[in-house]
C-alpha cells in the first residue's frame, strides 16, 4: 500500500495526497516511464541511412532542378557504359550501342536544357534548336548512308522547329489567349504537312505536286479560321444580342 512520501499518511490510488496535496510516487513513476517511452525511438523508426538530410532545410527549385539533373547524368552515364560493355562483350566491337548512346545524349541534352539553363533562355533556347537536329546528323553517320539525314530528315525538322518558334512569338505576343492559340497550332500544322510532302517529293526525286497535304490542310485552315472568329468576335462580346443585331 503506497504512503505519502511528505507526511506518511495512506493514501491507496489517489493520485495526490489527501491530507498535504503531495504525488503519489506510483503515478509519478508511470507518467516519467510513459514520457521517456514516447521520446524514445523504436527500433523500426529509425531514419533510413540514405535519407539523413535536414527535414527543416527545404531544397530551393533551382536545386531540385540542379538535384534531377545530377540523378539523371548519372543514370544515363552507368547505363551508357552498360550497354556499350555488353555490346563489346558480345560482338567484340561498338555496333548496336551506338544508337542508345545517341538517345541517351539527346535525352541528356534536353534535360540539361529544361534544368539547368532555365535562368539562362538565350542558352537554353539555342540548344533546344539543335538537340534535334544534331541527334539527326548523328544517326544518319551511324547508319552510314546519311543522305536521308541532311536531304530529309534535317530540312523537315528546321521547318518544324520554324513553325513552332513562330506560335510561340505569336501566343506570346498576344495579349489575349485562347481559341486562338489552338487556330495557331492548326495553321502551323496544315503548313508543316505542306513541307513535309515537299521535302519528300525533293528527296526521291519526283516533281513537286502536292496531293494529300493539300487535302490536310484545307481541312485545318477552316477549323483555325472560325477558331479566330470565335475568339475575336464570339467569345470577345457579352451581348449576343448586340453581336448578331437581333
Amino acid at each position: 500500500m503506497p504512503y505519502c512520501p511528505d507526511c506518511g499518511v495512506e493514501i491507496g490510488q489517489a493520485k495526490r495526497c489527501p491530507l498535504c496535496g503531495a504525488e503519489n510516487p506510483r503515478f509519478a513513476h508511470a507518467s516519467t516511464s510513459t514520457e521517456t517511452q514516447i521520446s524514445r525511438p523504436e527500433c523500426g523508426e529509425h531514419t533510413s541511412p540514405f535519407i539523413e538530410a535536414d527535414m527543416d532545410e527545404s531544397l530551393t527549385r533551382a536545386e531540385k532542378k540542379k538535384a534531377a539533373w545530377e540523378i539523371l547524368s548519372v543514370v544515363l552515364g552507368i547505363t551508357s557504359v552498360t550497354v556499350v560493355l555488353i555490346n563489346f562483350l558480345v560482338v567484340r566491337r561498338i555496333s548496336w550501342s551506338l544508337y542508345p548512346l545517341a538517345s541517351f545524349m539527346f535525352i541528356w541534352a534536353l534535360a540539361t536544357a529544361f534544368l539547368i539553363l532555365s535562368q539562362k533562355p538565350r542558352l537554353q533556347i539555342l540548344l533546344i534548336a539543335l538537340a534535334p537536329p544534331a541527334f539527326l546528323l548523328v544517326l544518319g553517320f551511324i547508319i552510314g548512308k546519311d543522305a536521308w539525314a541532311w536531304r530529309l530528315a534535317l530540312p523537315i525538322c528546321l521547318l518544324a522547329e520554324g513553325i513552332a518558334a513562330i506560335i510561340s512569338l505569336l501566343a506570346r505576343n498576344t495579349r489575349r489567349k485562347g481559341l486562338n492559340i489552338l487556330a495557331f497550332v492548326f495553321s502551323g500544322s496544315a503548313i508543316f504537312c505542306l513541307g513535309i510532302e515537299l521535302f519528300i517529293d525533293i528527296f526521291i526525286g519526283n516533281p513537286m505536286r502536292l496531293s494529300w497535304s493539300i487535302v490536310t490542310a484545307l481541312a485545318l485552315l477552316p477549323i483555325a479560321i472560325f477558331l479566330l472568329y470565335i475568339h475575336h468576335r464570339v467569345a470577345k462580346s457579352t451581348n449576343l444580342r448586340r453581336l448578331f443585331k437581333l
